[in-house]
């Protein structure tokens, strides 16, 4: 009896490791990446960086300053005109440099190449 339940054991053992054994290849099989054909593929890019302070920004502050002070130069009389062209140039100063920085910013422009991976069709 000893012998028969030995055998069966045995034919089972035998079994599952047939059966584990062609498992294991099929994940195998299923885990390894396909091969596709791939080329690169680059571009140039534009990139454009603006900066804070340039020199259009300092012309406007300037031209500003200088228009202003004109006008404020016109008003008033005796220590009223002085203070009128000192508001004169800092509101020029002021107004000139925002109208400088949104009509004429200052920019940067460099190019860049950007490579990538595509499938070959």
């Amino acid at each position: 009896m000893a012998g028969l339940i030995g055998g069966a054991a045995a034919v089972a053992v035998g079994a599952s490791a047939l059966v584990f054994a062609n498992r294991s290849s099929d994940e195998s099989e299923a885990a390894k990446p396909q091969q596709v054909a791939t080329k690169t593929v680059c571009s140039e890019e534009r990139v454009v960086t603006k900066k804070e302070w340039g020199v259009n920004s300092v012309v406007g502050t300037v031209l500003g300053g200088a228009a202003g002070g004109a006008l404020g130069h016109q008003i008033g009389g005796g220590s009223g005109k002085d203070i009128a062209t000192g508001v004169g140039v800092v509101g020029g100063a002021y107004a000139g440099n925002k109208i400088a920085k949104n009509k004429f910013p200052d920019q940067e422009v460099s190019y860049r190449q950007r490579c990538r991976e595509v499938p070959v069709s």
